[in-house]
């Protein structure tokens, strides 16, 4: 599924001025100088015009330095000048891999959450951005909540951006908008091709799959009640391109939403991914540590292993699924639906349903080769696991 580059144009001011008697104006890529008019298309469609290519940038989701640390391993805080607050409280296991390599993450002020309705204008103004980053999810949350308005209202200037909703048609979309951000739009090239050929792979022997398996997208498992997953959007839309039918489709109307445990257990569904992280510091209502899948960066195979073989005893009935009886409940690392090493996600889901398929791969492997070209953090850690 090849996409669409994305289509960028800043033209310089003072040369268009000057070419005006002569009927001519000069295009110029949207990094080629900081005095230049700078625009841009972003994930909805709008267009984005500042006076001159950003340097003072504001990250509504703390999660987008997943996708500046593949344009600039060496400092994915260039130009950052804030951060939502998700990054340092949902991925524990990012951010304290990120604070060894860089402690001056922690030097950038955090301006709240989007989404939790905890950022005011006049945090963001006292920062003086050029331009604010916001994922879909936090523009229609703010779009809701009139803070858009009074965004624009105080003249602040935002692009959307999207890893989650729609991860296979807006992710290399989403790198290019980064790139032009960022100026580092050769690197947003060259990561979009490596994650379009692993696409491009999966989906031509996703083809070949004659018998889809039923596949339950358990989402944070043991964190929440069961049990949240997604229709075709997310990690889930990961899975029926990799050759799965995934069991929300058919019963979560919308984007996300719960299946009752009675459905999983009536769906008896043939593959289970339960998505997970580094959440040891999560309490229940009661303040009792949540049961989970223990993946991500720095936790081992084994705790991962021992993790994901609890899962099924939290729950009534979910030791005798069939998935779970034929050792085909897996674990992911949760982080995967916000990030663009969500191709590395859908390769490791097309092995598991096709193993012999993908003889030829190791998804480990390719993995930590992505991390070494692509990220400022070692990739040392646990990001799959099998029960």
């Amino acid at each position: 599924m090849a996409h669409t580059p994305l289509k960028v144009m800043a033209v310089v001011a003072a040369s268009a001025m000057a070419l005006v008697g002569c009927g001519a104006a000069e295009e110029v890529t949207g990094g080629a100088s900081d005095d230049a008019a700078f625009s841009f298309t972003d994930i909805t469609g709008r267009d984005v015009e500042l006076d001159k290519a950003p340097d003072r940038v504001i990250l509504g989701e703390g999660r987008s330095l997943f996708a500046t640390g593949v344009l600039n391993t060496d400092n994915p805080l260039d130009k950052v000048v804030g951060i939502g607050t998700d990054l340092k409280q949902n991925v524990p296991d990012y951010y304290n891999a990120l604070e060894k390599e860089l402690p001056s993450v922690n030097e950038v002020p955090e301006i709240g959450g989007f989404t939790k309705g905890d950022v005011t204008v006049e945090k963001l103004v006292s920062l003086d951005p050029d331009l604010i980053v916001l994922s879909l999810d936090q523009y229609d949350a703010s779009r809701e909540a009139g803070l858009t308005d009074k965004m624009e209202q105080a003249g602040l200037k935002y692009a959307v951006t999207d890893f989650r909703r729609d991860p296979l048609e807006n992710t290399p979309k989403t790198m290019d908008i980064f790139g032009e951000i960022f100026g580092q739009e050769d690197r947003a090239e060259e990561f979009n091709a490596d994650w379009q050929k692993t696409v491009d792979l999966v989906e031509e022997r996703a083809e070949k799959v004659k018998d889809k398996p039923k596949t339950f997208v358990w989402r944070s498992a043991g964190v929440s009640d069961c049990c949240g997953s997604w229709n075709d959007s997310n990690i889930s839309q990961l899975v029926n391109a990799a050759g799965g039918e995934n069991v929300g489709d058919k019963v979560i109307p919308g984007e996300s939403g719960t299946i009752t445990p009675e459905k999983v257990l009536e769906s008896d569904p043939d593959m289970i991914i339960a998505t997970g992280g580094d959440w040891s510091e999560m309490k229940d209502d009661e303040g009792h540590p949540v049961g989970y899948a223990a993946v991500g960066y720095g936790i081992d195979e084994k705790e991962a292993k021992g993790s994901v073989a609890k899962l099924p005893g939290k729950q009534a009935g979910f030791d005798k699924l069939r998935a779970v009886k034929e050792h085909h409940f897996h674990s992911m690392w949760h982080q995967f639906y916000n990030s663009p090493f969500n191709y590395l996600a859908l390769l490791q889901v097309a092995e598991w349903i096709n193993p012999e398929a993908y003889a030829d791969m190791d998804v480990a492997k390719q993995w930590m080769d992505a991390q070494e070209k692509y990220s400022p953090v070692s990739g040392e850690g646990t990001f799959f696991s099998t029960n």
